[in-house]
Parts: C-alpha cells; sequence; structure tokens
C-alpha cells in the first residue's frame, strides 16, 4: 500500500518536516519525493492504469471509438 500526504511547506510543521522527508528519501529504499507537480502527474498514471484494469470498456471499442485500430 502506498500512501500520499500533503505538506504546506509554508506551515511551521511542514518547513521542519520537508528536510527530514528529502534525506529520508535519499537514503531509503520505499520513500520518494515528490513536488506538487510530480504527485499529480504520478496520481493521474494510477488512476488511468487501474481504469485500464477495471475492464469497464472493451479495448477494441475504445480503439475503434478513437479511430485507432
Amino acid at each position: 500500500m502506498k500512501y500520499l500526504f500533503e505538506i504546506d511547506d509554508k506551515s511551521k510543521t511542514g518547513k521542519n518536516l520537508l528536510p527530514l522527508l528529502k534525506d529520508l528519501s535519499k537514503s531509503a529504499n520505499g520513500v520518494d519525493y515528490l513536488s506538487e507537480e510530480d504527485a499529480e502527474d504520478r496520481v493521474l498514471s494510477i488512476l488511468i492504469k487501474e481504469g485500464i484494469k477495471s475492464g469497464l470498456a472493451p479495448k477494441k471499442r475504445v480503439l475503434a471509438k478513437l479511430g485507432i485500430r
């Protein structure tokens, strides 16, 4: 299971926590530091992959609708 946290770097706690997390991400496996833009892209890609795996629409039908065969 993976967790995403939103940290406000303008708050006192956020300012103290960010350097710790950045250092931890460099030295530990399983901890990644992502900027806001990176996190949004990663979340979107995860949602797309889950949607593809869900089987809600057959691949052939979707490709035909988009004009890709």
